[in-house]
């Protein structure tokens, strides 16, 4: 199964990155925009993993939510990778909390390698992807509103689980179901 592990957002900042996405499309970029119920700020993509493998990762998910308290969230920057001025993956980054999600990031990184799966391929950047530019149709007033985004971001919520996600993907897009959702300790 194809999975991930990742915090999911409060209902505030879903609303909130919804705005913004509306806001963004009245350039008529051709952008695949991510479904309100799919966000969330990724940890670490797993790619395909067995079914040992899955209880494997639940556990080390475990060890480490013991020793993790939750902590305050918060998103605001809005940015594009490769870089605004060619945006492919549009994204809000954590704000505050950021150093917490990079730790647990990096915790769960060390896990992941001492099983053998995938190490992986950039630095991590605590951010909710938002959306996929699919062309450049549209992008000269596109990035003029990833520089200049007409947004009020949500207000910080209480990160308190962090969550093994299965991705499918399908035609319309990827579709995440929670495979296990671990309480942060309080």
């Amino acid at each position: 199964m194809r999975a991930f592990i990742g915090i999911g957002l409060s209902e505030e900042a879903r609303a909130a990155l919804t705005v913004l996405q509306q806001e963004l499309s009245k350039s008529h970029a051709d952008v695949k925009w991510v479904d309100a119920e799919q966000l969330h700020v990724t940890l670490k993509f797993l790619d395909e993993i067995t079914e040992a493998q899955r209880q494997q990762v639940e556990g080390f998910l475990m060890k480490i939510a013991q020793h993790t308290s939750a902590f305050t969230m918060g998103l605001q920057e809005l940015g594009a990778f490769p870089s605004l001025n060619d945006p492919r993956i549009i994204w809000v980054g954590v704000s505050e909390g950021k150093n917490d999600v990079i730790r647990l990031a990096d915790a769960i990184e060390k896990e992941s390698r001492a099983l053998g799966l995938k190490k992986e391929e950039w630095p991590y950047s605590a951010h909710a992807t938002i959306g996929r530019v699919r062309s450049p149709r549209g992008k000269h007033d596109f990035i003029e509103g990833l520089r200049n985004p007409h947004w009020t971001p949500p207000t910080a919520w209480q990160a308190t689980s962090v969550t093994l996600y299965q991705s499918v993907l399908t035609s319309a897009g990827p579709t995440h179901s929670v495979l296990a959702e671990i309480p942060l300790s309080k």
